[in-house]
């Protein structure tokens, strides 16, 4: 059996760029920005109060509101998952009951369309 399992490791050297790069390369339609708090997040790398790996799974099956739950248990940081729309990027919230297999055919579904259309 083929093992489709999708998760990023994330450790106190991770750099948010390539966690952002990781994701993006499982769904080309969704990107995550994350902050600390309710601020911006503007450090490049993470200081995790865990200095074990951390997984953070991120399967097709997965919805937007359990990647957030998990960022915030296992990192405690927040998270916020934008779907290309085009060439834009809409932040998600009346979706976050979606998966990300999900999300990220309404982006690739949308950004076509709008292609199309131009």
């Amino acid at each position: 059996m083929e093992n489709n399992s999708k998760e990023i490791t994330i450790d106190r050297d991770s750099l948010v760029i390539n966690i952002q790069k990781e994701f993006t390369l499982f769904y080309p339609f969704l990107k995550i920005e994350f902050s600390s708090n309710t601020k911006r997040f503007h450090s490049s790398s993470f200081e995790t109060e865990n200095p074990t790996n951390v997984k953070l799974n991120v399967n097709e099956d997965r919805t937007i509101a359990e990647i957030e739950k998990d960022c915030v248990e296992l990192l405690g940081l927040f998270i916020q998952v934008f779907r290309k729309s085009g060439n834009v990027w809409n932040v998600i919230s009346l979706t976050k009951s979606w998966t990300l297999q999900s999300q990220n055919l309404a982006g690739e579904f949308i950004s076509t369309e709008m292609q199309k259309a131009s």
